[in-house]
């Protein structure tokens, strides 16, 4: 299990909460919008030449909501987030980390906040990004990014993977949860990926359905 992943209890504890959570949110969202509603922690499959911006505007929280507003000044181009910029240094130039700028960005968060993504100290940040080297190796050989279901035994959902909202025009914005999968995903080329379903603009309902499970 990565570092960054919560302990076996926090996870159980978790599934049930968010169990809870959707049985009260989706019963609400298909009174309201039907039998296709979007529904909580929902796991959307995107395609990646598809989501070119972020919108960090919702968390999880509000996953499988419908909103009306769209906040348009404070969308960016993906490629702008310094993760994805700092991974795609590491990957495609053999740049280090070290000298990439994101474990001194890490550890300035810990200073801040005294942890990050469950990160303490240099030591866990340092192991953190030896794990996306090997996660980043895995899905260049395979060419997919898993959902996380088959990461982690009994996840609820698509809950604590790639955040996305489905936006106004329909089109797929990253949510600002889930930066190094995406990082991976881009570097490594992958077409499709796993997501948990953010906010869903109601004029983008009808698009909605493009994303459903493909399995």
């Amino acid at each position: 299990m990565s570092i960054t992943e919560k302990s076996g209890f926090e996870q159980v504890r978790r599934n049930w909460s968010s169990r809870l959570k959707a049985w009260a949110r989706d019963r609400k969202s298909r009174q309201r919008y039907g039998p296709e509603a979007p529904l909580f922690a929902e796991r959307l499959w995107i395609p990646v030449d598809q989501m070119q911006h972020a919108l960090k505007y919702w968390s999880t929280k509000q996953s499988g909501t419908v909103v009306t507003e769209w906040p348009a000044e404070k969308i960016t181009s993906i490629h702008n987030i310094e993760v994805v910029r700092a991974c795609a240094r590491h990957w495609h130039d053999n740049t280090p980390w070290e000298e990439t700028g994101i474990y001194q960005q890490m550890m300035e968060y810990i200073r801040q906040r005294g942890k990050v993504d469950r990160l303490t100290s240099e030591n866990d940040v340092r192991v953190r990004y030896e794990e996306l080297d090997e996660l980043y190796n895995i899905v260049t050989q395979s060419g997919t990014l898993s959902p996380r279901h088959e990461l982690i035994k009994g996840n609820f959902r698509e809950e604590g993977g790639i955040l996305v909202h489905i936006g106004p025009d329909g089109a797929p914005y990253f949510g600002g949860k889930g930066h190094h999968r995406l990082a991976v995903a881009l570097a490594a080329g992958v077409d499709l990926i796993p997501a948990q379903i953010g906010v869903v603009h109601r004029d983008g309902l009808t698009k909605l359905g493009a994303f459903r499970d493909q399995s």
